[in-house]
């Protein structure tokens, strides 16, 4: 037998023998413990009073409640622009659907496009306005 076929054996051998030391290690490994169940009682907060309005979608902007500076997050619109879209919801009423900001001065399709995923009307009545 030539030496180079020796040192091929040789590495098969330890390859195999290898593989089969993490095989019986994964097999005789110890079960997990089971956690004991926490004691004691439960506790019961009756007095507690929520003062926080309830969050529907924290990660879209309401342009209905919306500040300036909140408006102004969004793709496409500033300081100037989110100004607008308060000015014309308090002078018409709440936007029922964001393809209503259409009627906000500086903003057009594609603008409503770009803050579609990330804006909302909440629950804004879906009523037509005036």
């Amino acid at each position: 037998m030539d030496p180079g076929t020796r040192e091929r054996q040789r590495g098969v051998v330890l390859l195999v023998g290898i593989g089969l030391l993490a095989a019986g290690a994964l097999v005789l490994r110890p079960e997990p413990t089971a956690r004991a169940p926490a004691s004691g009682t439960a506790f019961v907060f009756s007095d507690v009073r929520v003062i926080a309005p309830v969050i529907r979608d924290a990660s879209k902007v309401n342009v209905n409640v919306a500040s300036v500076d909140e408006l102004a997050t969004l793709p496409g619109i500033g300081e100037a622009l989110a100004a607008r879209i308060i000015a014309y919801r308090e002078l018409h009423g709440p936007f029922a659907r964001i393809e209503d900001l259409d009627a906000v001065t500086g903003i057009g399709p594609s603008v409503i496009e770009r803050i579609r995923d990330l804006a909302t009307v909440g629950d804004a009545p879906e009523e037509p306005r005036q």
